[in-house]
C-alpha cells in the first residue's frame, strides 16, 4: 500500500497490480526540452555510438537494434541531467518503501533512433549469466510528437499487447524480467532516456 500523499501513488499502485505503468509530464517541459537538446547535440557531434546487443555488448546488428546511445554520468554537472537523476532517485526510494523491491543503482543512457529504425522484440535480461536489472525505465524526450509519427513502444502482455506513444515527458516503467517489448519504426528521429534500476549483485549469489 502506498504512503499517504505520495507523489508517485498511481505509479506504485500500477506496478503492484500490473507490473507496468506510465506517467505523463514526469519532468517539466523545459527540462524535457533541455535533455532533448543535449541528446541531439551529442549525436550531431559524434558522441553517441551505435548500440550493441548481447551480454558481451560487442555485436552490432541494425536489423535488430538501430539506436545510437550515450551513457549518462550521475556526476554530470548539467542542471537538467541532475534534475532527472534527482527525480529518479526519489522514485526509487518510494518504490523501495512501498514495494520492497530493493532497487539499488540506476544505469541510464540517451538514445536516438533515426527515422525508420527499430529494436526488435526482446527482454531486458540476458539469456545466460548474471541479471541485476529489475525495473526498466524510459523517459521520452520527443516534443510535439503526433500519433502518426509512430515509434511506439510495444509492450507484450500475457495474451495481447499495448502500444505506448513516445510523447515527450512520458515515463514508462515495467518489470525487466517479465515484459517482452519492442520499438516500432518512426517517421521522426525518436529521442529518449532509457535505463534500469538494478538490484545489488551480491543478493544474486
Amino acid at each position: 500500500m502506498t504512503q499517504q500523499n505520495s507523489p508517485f501513488e498511481t505509479l506504485i499502485n500500477d506496478l503492484c497490480l500490473k507490473g507496468f505503468t506510465t506517467c505523463e509530464n514526469f519532468l517539466p517541459a523545459e527540462t524535457i526540452k533541455s535533455l532533448a537538446d543535449i541528446a541531439r547535440a551529442r549525436h550531431a557531434h559524434g558522441e553517441m555510438h551505435g548500440a550493441k546487443i548481447g551480454k558481451s555488448n560487442k555485436i552490432s546488428n541494425l536489423d535488430i537494434r538501430g539506436d545510437a546511445i550515450d551513457w549518462l554520468d550521475e556526476n554530470d554537472p548539467d542542471t537538467c541531467i541532475q534534475t532527472y537523476f534527482s527525480k529518479m532517485h526519489a522514485l526509487k526510494q518510494t518504490i523501495n518503501q512501498n514495494l520492497f523491491m530493493n532497487l539499488h543503482t540506476l544505469e541510464t543512457h540517451m538514445a536516438i533512433y533515426p527515422i525508420g529504425n527499430v529494436y526488435k522484440k526482446h527482454l531486458d535480461q540476458f539469456a545466460n549469466g548474471e541479471n541485476t536489472r529489475e525495473l526498466s525505465c524510459i523517459l521520452y524526450l520527443n516534443e510535439d510528437w503526433q500519433t502518426d509519427d509512430g515509434g511506439e513502444l510495444r509492450l507484450y502482455l500475457d495474451e495481447n499487447h499495448i502500444d505506448i506513444l513516445p510523447v515527450g515527458g512520458k515515463l514508462v516503467l515495467f518489470l525487466s524480467a517479465k515484459f517482452w517489448h519492442e520499438v516500432l519504426p518512426a517517421k521522426q528521429p525518436r529521442v529518449s532516456l532509457t535505463g534500469w534500476f538494478n538490484t545489488p549483485k551480491n543478493l544474486l549469489l
